[in-house]
């Protein structure tokens, strides 16, 4: 059952992923990015201006190289996000987001989309743990130790969870208990793969949990998915990641947002995506209503949504992203 604020924040993110399909068709080819970037303002509370955020698109497009890859639509995407976290500060954010993004590049991180997610995630976060510089280096220290473990299933899209994972200063702690994640979640029907090496590292980002008790949290949301809907498919493990930040997630009605979703036209050939989309207003209600607040869990799953769409940025735009491989910054 939808609650009154829960069907407010549906009916909204349709509003504003309305509006951009009808301003942006003819800048914006993947779909998929104008539906991260409405759930984005949802998630995050934030109200929707298309004139400013569009005039903030435009001043990066203006303020980049030539062969920048945010010459394309992904400046949108980076748009959203400075125009999310800093509204009217946000062009000048813009410039220090640049910054951050060079001094990753001479660190050692490829010149690609990733690698610009990887400053936002870097710019926007709230690690008290370690300074920026040291997350930059952490963060390239963990990729390498992500690839060193999983080389067939690790790329530069990972870039942006090895960023995450660096943030709490823990990180030889957090990748050890993604691998133990990412061994014992077949035994519950999981499969091997891309995306349980992407959710095994959205599970390590718990700073309270074990993966023992990880593992059974994702088996029991697993099996629950199962009896009453379907399996779910290798892509929606990560989603299954982001639950288990809560005790005891309702099933019943991320499946209900799912199907409201499914039901609109614009959205019908988007199933997949719509129960990502779900997944995080249902849990965005959570974060609104301050339950977790006192528990200290507020900004781990604020963290755990970001590392998703980052994640699912990454898959979307990877097709895209060789054809960007040349910056002009």
């Amino acid at each position: 059952m939808l609650t009154n604020d829960l069907n407010k924040k549906t009916k909204r993110y349709i509003s504003i992923y309305a509006e951009l399909k009808s301003k942006l068709k003819w800048k914006v080819s993947h779909d998929q990015i104008l539906m991260f970037i409405s759930s984005a303002y949802i998630v995050n509370k934030r109200e929707f201006d298309f004139q400013r955020f569009y005039d903030l698109s435009s001043y990066i497009k203006s303020n980049i190289g030539s062969f920048s890859t945010l010459n394309s639509h992904h400046r949108f995407t980076v748009a959203s996000i400075l125009d999310i976290h800093f509204q009217q500060e946000a062009k000048q954010a813009f410039l220090t987001f640049i910054d951050r993004y060079n001094e990753m590049v001479r660190l050692g991180y490829k010149r690609d989309i990733f690698t610009y997610l990887s400053a936002l995630i870097i710019l926007t976060g709230k690690s008290e743990a370690i300074n920026q510089k040291e997350q930059m280096n952490m963060g390239l220290s963990v990729y390498q130790q992500m690839k060193k473990h999983h080389y067939f299933l690790t790329s530069t899209q990972n870039v942006p969870l090895a960023v995450l994972l660096a943030g709490n200063g823990k990180e030889l702690q957090a990748l050890n208990k993604a691998e133990t994640c990412y061994q014992q979640l077949p035994a519950g029907g999981f499969r091997k793969g891309q995306h349980l090496h992407q959710t095994s590292h959205i599970l390590a980002l718990h700073a309270e949990k074990d993966a023992e008790t990880l593992v059974l949290q994702c088996r029991k949301l697993f099996q629950t998915i199962t009896e009453s809907h379907k399996k779910p498919k290798d892509v929606h493990y990560p989603d299954l990641a982001l639950l288990t930040f809560l005790e005891e997630p309702d099933i019943k009605t991320v499946l209900a947002i799912t199907d409201e979703l499914n039901q609109e036209k614009r959205f019908k050939w988007k199933k997949e995506l719509n129960f990502k989309i779900a997944v995080s207003l249902y849990l965005s209600e959570h974060m609104e209503k301050n339950l977790l607040m006192e528990s200290g869990l507020y900004t781990a799953i604020e963290t755990a949504i970001q590392a998703q769409q980052a994640a699912a940025t990454a898959v979307i735009v990877s097709s895209t992203a060789a054809s960007h491989s040349q910056d002009g910054n």
